[in-house]
């Protein structure tokens, strides 16, 4: 007898239980929610199970010679187990490691020898998270989160393993491309999957970074009805209201609806500054039959806010300290501000062909029109006490499309386990900008009080200027991949991946392919719950064609550069999955770097012969000691180096990548009595000293930042209260610009549920 046995949003449920009832023959399912019974022939009662959801009974007939197919059977969550859930610390949300998108397949973590946290909303929520950049510090081995920009675009920007993430903040999403330098809103997460190392070989290499990437996993409808609607306020003229709200649309419940929403209004800490941002993300699932899931999302999001950086140039000082900055003044005004209009869809079809094999085809498109006003307070070293504004106008147009088609199946090769993934995918950017600038619009004292800022006159003054720039993008990648993870052994298993990328740019004329593996060893020391993994992981960036020494008058063409990870360590989850982490050191080689040299001539060409090194420890720990209590850990050692650049640089860390990062959280609530569902919790991040440049001449201080949080969290409602930043911290994040922090501030919350 065999069947599938998944959960009303078309999740197959891995190890839920199979039996015939009032016999001990029973089996649980496999990771894509197959399972397979030995069942003597005649008339059974078939009962199937999973904590968390309404077990089902169905009436089988078993016929001799007929292998009985009880096809996908639907299980519905369980209100009462749901309660007892968030009751008992929601354990299983904490602790769930498990992703069909890492690997592109469904695959345990201790079968994956690919390092990655699951970050889920629950602690979101408990956080009382309002924005994106906030729940994305909440996540292991991310850190220096900040307002990037790039091409017009407002977006949020990152580092891991010493890499910049500018492109990798979240701009994949549910395993698809968006557009980079485009913001969100957190109101739809479900969960974040922070994936480390270069990962070209299943996610390319369009929005990653070496160091990793941020995926976005949104909420899908499900079966059932209810939902939420929250109201927070607070410091700064907070006031944000969100939704969220699921029913099926049919008698049948095939279909299905869930509709999240936030409408946000909030004043900068700063004597001027706003944010005003609206989110509206539906989303359909629809099972057609107990082969086909079709599941339609998109996401629209408004913002209009502030985008000031304080740049520094030359040495005007040597520590940010030195600044004396006051962290009150902004050196901006509430009328120049940066909007843009994000739209994101997916469609996905997902198709089982058999038992053991299944089609998926995904479909997104993102579109981002942006209308960017920049305002930079640049400080030189000629005059280190005064700040020159410089702005920028840049309307921008993003268009990405991507179309992706993976195969999955599993079969027995020589006896043993193998799960296949064969994919094809086609890529489409095109972007469009304009570029307006009054380089020295006026000028400052710091920390003066007279500081106003004509936000009218300056936009007048590039209204009637011409465009210093116009930039267009158009490129189009076509890729193959696959990947094969081999049980050779019941404990010791093998991956082995490959990609073929052939890259098109259609404004700049070249092309160019690249081969990116991917291979990796899993040992379990001991089943289910110990392994020993290693890993060589590939990342690589397309490079245009430059002018070299040699070829003075015409481009020559260059190959990819490319990022080698080394990386070994141990998994675990114990304990019946209340103590699970992650020990890793990596070794990350980046090779075919193109730098500047000046020749003979004086003048500067091209050389491919660049290289760069980052090499670390990292750990993530998620523990629930006793109940209601869960413990969030994450530590992060980097040393990383620029060995072949220039005379100027080599030897030099790279700008804005701390050698150590950290981050914890701790909570704790009631669970009987009646004070039950009172909790509290206790949390932060640190940074260690890092460079504002590449010349590391000019140091931005390291920061220990502490939160808390006050809660009553009951099944109908919850209430929640926030300090962020509670012992009112002065400091700096930075990407290439610095931003001041916000200092302390109050938050309060109230859900109720429905």
């Amino acid at each position: 007898m065999t069947g599938t046995i998944v959960a009303t949003s078309g999740e197959r449920l891995a190890f839920a239980t199979a039996s015939i009832k009032g016999t001990r023959i029973g089996t649980t399912t496999d990771d894509s929610g197959n399972f397979n019974l030995d069942v003597p022939v005649g008339s059974h009662i078939l009962y199937l199970s999973f904590t968390g959801y309404k077990p089902v009974e169905k009436e089988v007939i078993v016929k001799a010679g007929e292998t009985t197919s009880v096809g996908t059977v639907v299980l519905e969550e369980s209100s009462e187990m749901i309660d007892e859930i968030r009751v008992d610390g929601m354990i299983t949300k904490f602790s769930k490691k498990e992703s069909e998108i890492v690997a592109r397949m469904p695959l345990k973590n201790l079968d994956n020898p690919q390092v990655y946290t699951v970050v889920p909303k629950e602690l979101f929520t408990e956080q009382i998270d309002v924005d994106f950049r906030s729940a994305l510090m909440s996540s292991p081995g991310v850190a220096n989160v900040v307002l990037g920009v790039g091409s017009g675009g407002t977006g949020l920007s990152m580092r891991m393993r010493g890499f910049s993430g500018a492109n990798g903040a979240g701009a994949i999403r549910n395993g698809m491309a968006t557009n980079w330098v485009s913001l969100s809103d957190p109101v739809n997460l479900e969960s974040l999957e922070i994936i480390k190392g270069p990962s070209a070989t299943l996610f390319g290499s369009t929005l990653i970074s070496y160091g990793g990437l941020v995926n976005r996993v949104t909420k899908q409808a499900f079966n059932g009805t209810g939902g939420e609607v929250g109201f927070s306020t607070g410091a700064n003229g907070l006031g944000r209201v969100t939704m969220d709200y699921n029913t099926p649309l049919n008698s049948d419940k095939t279909l299905f609806f869930r509709l999240n929403t936030a409408i946000h209004r909030e004043k900068s800490f700063q004597d001027y500054g706003v944010n005003k941002t609206m989110m509206f993300a539906p989303t359909f699932t629809y099972l057609v039959s107990d082969r086909l899931t079709l599941n339609f999302d998109l996401e629209y999001f408004e913002s209009n806010r502030n985008t000031t950086y304080v740049r520094i140039s030359g040495t005007p000082v040597t520590n940010l300290d030195e600044l004396n900055w006051n962290f009150e003044k902004s050196y901006t005004s509430n009328e120049f501000l940066s909007s843009a209009k994000v739209f994101n869809t997916l469609a996905k079809a997902t198709y089982k062909l058999s038992e053991n094999w299944e089609s998926q085809t995904a479909l997104s498109y993102s579109n981002t029109d942006n209308n960017a006003n920049y305002l930079f307070l640049l400080l030189r070293e000629s005059a280190p006490t005064t700040l020159t504004r410089m702005v920028m106008n840049i309307p921008s147009l993003f268009n990405t499309l991507q179309l992706q088609q993976n195969f999955i199946g599993k079969f027995k090769i020589a006896g043993m386990d193998n799960k296949l993934l064969v994919g094809l995918d086609y890529t489409q950017l095109q972007t469009t900008d304009t570029r307006y600038r009054i380089t020295s619009f006026d000028q400052v004292e710091i920390n003066a009080e007279d500081s106003e800022f004509d936000a009218g006159q300056a936009k007048q003054e590039m209204a009637s200027s011409a465009p210093f720039l116009r930039n267009k993008r158009s490129r189009r990648t076509y890729a193959a991949y696959a990947s094969d993870v081999l049980h050779v052994t019941d404990r010791l298993i093998a991956m082995v991946s490959l990609r073929f990328d052939s890259f098109h740019d259609i404004v700049e004329d070249y092309d160019q392919t690249a081969w990116s593996p991917k291979t990796g060893l899993i040992y379990q020391l001991v089943d289910d719950k110990i392994s020993l993994f290693g890993n060589y992981m590939n990342g690589f960036s397309n490079v245009a064609p430059g002018y070299t020494e040699a070829s003075p008058d015409e481009t020559v063409a260059f190959k990819p550069e490319h990022a080698n990870q080394f990386e070994g360590g141990i998994k675990f989850e114990l304990i019946g999955n209340k103590l699970n982490g992650t020990l890793s050191y990596y070794d990350i080689q980046v090779e075919n770097k193109v730098r500047s040299v000046t020749g003979e001539d004086n003048i500067a060409y091209s050389v491919q012969d660049g290289t760069q090194k980052s090499s670390g420890f990292e750990m993530d720990l998620i523990a629930n000691p006793v109940k209601g209590m869960h413990i969030v850990l994450g530590y992060g050692y980097n040393d990383s180096e620029y060995t072949n650049i220039s005379e100027n640089l080599d030897g030099n860390r790279p700008y804005s990548a701390p050698e150590q990062v950290a981050n914890f959280w701790i909570s704790h609530r009631l669970t009987k009595g009646q004070c039950e569902g009172l909790g509290i919790g206790f949390g932060g991040d640190y940074s260690s000293d890092y460079y504002l440049n590449d010349a590391n001449t000019i140091t931005v201080p390291g920061h220990f930042k502490f939160d808390g949080t006050l809660f009553l969290d009951r099944p109908k409602f919850r209430i929640g209260l926030k300090l962020n930043n509670l012992t009112d911290k002065e400091y700096w994040m930075s990407d290439y610009d610095a931003e001041p922090q916000s200092p302390r501030s109050f938050i309060a919350n109230f859900t109720m549920r429905f």
